[in-house]
């Protein structure tokens, strides 16, 4: 009898060419491994049928799944599968480095994503094996702190949980973490260009958390899970980990939030090569948080959100340069 060692787990994703069209995997998930869950919604009929306790009539409402992908330490060749099946598929710029931009789209035209079918399985009881297709993502969440590498994770939503014998990968993909020292982070005024006021000496945290505003569409069409899905408001947040210092950049955006002032902030993470991660936004200060005592240092949380600006012509942003001159 064989059994299943946690470290035998590993998620797979396929990229599909039609949506709800399952495929076989094409690549291993670099990261932690979650189940995906079963969320159908099961419903217990209540009877009086002169008896005290409830019969066995239950019956199915509509099918759903759902995997929570665990925070990873985020890297350039794989953060774009995030990115495809949660804001739009890109098609790369560039001969090598390829660059791939991800803008949450502010007008009536809203983008195309890339569904997945994704696997979750343990290798050594396979019988177990699930996997759900029309996947995308709902949720994802970039941070990092000081001295670490900047982590991503995800909720993704799938059409229902299916039983599958699951692709045999074992290549893993060759990847280089994003590490905050690498990070630089730039404010400037609205009004002015995006990327040129770096704030040098400050960055000790960030956090963004992107909402796609993707959701399943559930109507009468013959089957008991989503028929498609569809875009409603996106929600962007963030937050920023300053360091006090003589400068007065703390001041000065703690003047700006005073104000009310729209900033242009750019996150701009470099790797050892011509790769590149870069969250560009529009925001607008909700809150400026006590001093923070982090080990030793005095640190100041700025919390926000992300704003259309008409004069920036910006929201969110998110670009990836590596060299993939395709997605896997």
């Amino acid at each position: 009898m064989a059994y299943g060692s946690f470290y035998h787990n590993k998620i797979q994703l396929g990229r599909e060419s039609t949506p709800g069209t399952a495929v076989n995997a094409t690549v291993i998930w670099r990261g932690g491994f979650s189940a995906i869950a079963d969320e159908r919604q099961r419903e217990i009929v209540d009877e009086q049928i002169g008896v005290l306790v409830n019969a066995e009539r239950v019956y199915d409402k509509s099918y759903l799944a759902r995997l929570a992908m665990p925070a990873t330490p985020l890297t350039f060749e794989q953060v774009p599968h995030l990115l495809e099946a949660g804001v739009k598929t890109a098609t790369p710029t560039g001969v090598g480095p390829y660059v791939y931009a991800y803008a949450i789209p502010t007008g009536n035209t809203v983008n195309t994503i890339k569904t997945y079918t994704v696997e979750a399985h343990n290798v050594s009881v396979v019988a177990d094996g699930r996997e759900m297709y029309h996947s995308f993502v709902e949720e994802m969440t970039f941070d990092a702190k000081a001295g670490e590498a900047w982590q991503m994770s995800a909720n993704w939503v799938g059409r229902t949980p299916t039983a599958t014998t699951p692709t045999t990968l074992t290549t893993l993909q060759t990847v280089e973490e994003a590490l905050l020292m690498r990070t630089k982070v730039y404010i400037d005024a609205s009004g002015g260009t995006m990327g040129t006021s770096q704030k040098s000496g400050v960055l000790m945290g960030a956090s963004v958390k992107v909402k796609t505003g993707l959701v399943p569409v559930m109507t009468g069409d013959g089957n008991m899970y989503y028929t498609t899905t569809k875009f409603t408001r996106p929600e962007v947040t963030f937050s920023l980990t300053l360091e006090l210092e003589s400068g007065g950049i703390v001041g000065a955006e703690r003047t700006a939030y005073e104000a009310n002032n729209v900033r242009l902030i750019r996150l701009l993470c470099e790797g050892s090569g011509t790769s590149k991660f870069q969250m560009d936004f529009a925001a607008k200060y909700d809150k400026i948080n006590d001093y923070s005592n982090s080990n030793g240092n005095t640190t100041v949380q700025i919390d926000g959100h992300a704003v259309y600006s008409s004069t920036d012509a910006q929201y969110f942003t998110a670009t990836v340069t590596n060299s993939l001159a395709a997605i896997p």
